[in-house]
């Protein structure tokens, strides 16, 4: 076993898409797969490819067990996977950002407004409106679905992607930096992971924790996981949903698409998930949490929609409601873009180094590299 086939083995990618994206053959990646030594440009080519920083499948000392940053890592394999090339990743990209970002001395100053020790609904809800009073306008009702930009966009945050990962949602706390990593998936799921690692940030922030990994499995939960877990599920729920916007909206759709049923219809669910860009299933269970659906309906009307038509989605086509608002996901954070480019005017960093260690393009590096150099 290679290094190589270890890091490719902990991706979720087959060796198909590992052909497609790199360039080589597909019996000579099921080689490497299988422990064959591959040489120093299939190396590289499954690096660029994929996204993969080189040095992770030239060397055997991982980023992780390194002196600064490795001890938040130490507790991220949680299986008998080796060499987990995605905990990999993320050090490296966390390590990278932390060489070039400004020092910090402290967390964020509005991170520190948000410590409580109650896990109830209540107080997931009490966190979510004051989390939303701080970031906008019209708390009460606007949608949340430019929240990974926004994030990326806040005092000491640092927003990146998890290609091709097992997890869905990794988070931490490093340098005084807040990092959150979201796996690219259907939107609704990517707005629902960046709300979960926020909660857990706001949540854990002064706790010490190390890096949390999270599996698909590990997020949306609603009780049906550890109380920590189940608090950050309803933060999300509530910070995507608010309730106040919810019940206008409901108000307002009734207006519009008038109806004979004093209960909630799947039309009105499905509206709902659209305008505020969260899955259907998500949408049910706000509605279920606030009263305005029997417990366990949501999934059941979900099911039916998913026998019926092939999945709520497809439902929502075939009615021809609004399509879901984009939701953006810069691929390079404001605070480290504005690092990158000062760095890269310097000569301080370079242009390789940046692409291998944070896993950005070279395209993406030059989009970021847009501002000028004070004298």
């Amino acid at each position: 076993m290679t290094v190589v086939s270890e890091a490719l083995k902990g991706l979720k990618v087959g060796p198909r898409r590992i052909a497609e994206r790199s360039g080589i053959q597909l019996e000579r990646v099921r080689s490497i797969l299988a422990g064959d030594a591959p040489a120093i440009s299939e190396v590289r080519a499954i690096a660029s490819g994929l996204r993969i920083p080189i040095h992770l499948l030239a060397q055997k000392t991982p980023p992780s067990d390194a002196a600064g940053t490795g001890l938040l890592f130490r507790n991220a394999r949680r299986d008998d996977t080796s060499y987990d090339v995605t905990v990999e990743k993320v050090a490296s990209f966390v390590e990278a950002a932390l060489d070039i970002l400004p020092d910090r001395e402290a967390p964020p100053a509005w991170l520190t407004q948000f410590r409580t020790e109650e896990r109830t609904y209540q107080a997931a809800d009490a966190m979510a409106k004051r989390f939303r009073g701080l970031v906008y306008r019209y708390p009460d009702t606007d949608p949340a679905t430019d929240l990974i930009a926004l994030l990326g966009s806040l005092d000491g945050v640092v927003v990146g992607r998890l290609d091709h990962s097992r997890y869905e949602g990794v988070s931490l706390v490093a340098g005084n930096y807040c990092f959150i990593f979201v796996s690219p998936r259907f939107a609704g799921r990517m707005l629902f992971t960046a709300a979960h690692e926020l909660g857990h940030l706001l949540a854990h922030h002064s706790a010490g924790h190390s890096a949390l990994f999270e599996r698909p499995a590990d997020i949306g939960g609603f009780g049906r996981h550890s109380l920590e877990e189940s608090f950050v599920d309803a933060f999300a729920s509530c910070l995507l949903l608010p309730d106040v916007g919810l019940a206008r909206s409901l108000s307002a759709y009734r207006d519009f698409y008038p109806g004979n049923s004093d209960n909630l219809t799947d039309l009105e669910l499905l509206l709902l998930a659209r305008f505020y860009g969260v899955s259907f299933d998500v949408a049910a269970r706000r509605c279920e949490d606030l009263g305005l659906l029997p417990a366990g309906m949501g999934r059941a009307v979900s099911k039916k929609l998913g026998q019926e038509y092939g999945s709520p989605e497809k439902r929502a086509d075939l009615l021809g409601l609004p399509a879901r608002a984009a939701i953006p996901f810069p691929a390079v954070s404001p605070a480290l873009a504005e690092a990158l480019s000062r760095g890269i005017a310097l000569g301080e960093v370079s242009i390789g180094w940046a692409a291998d260690r944070l896993s950005l393009s070279i395209g993406e590096i030059m989009a970021s590299n847009t501002r000028p150099i004070e004298s």
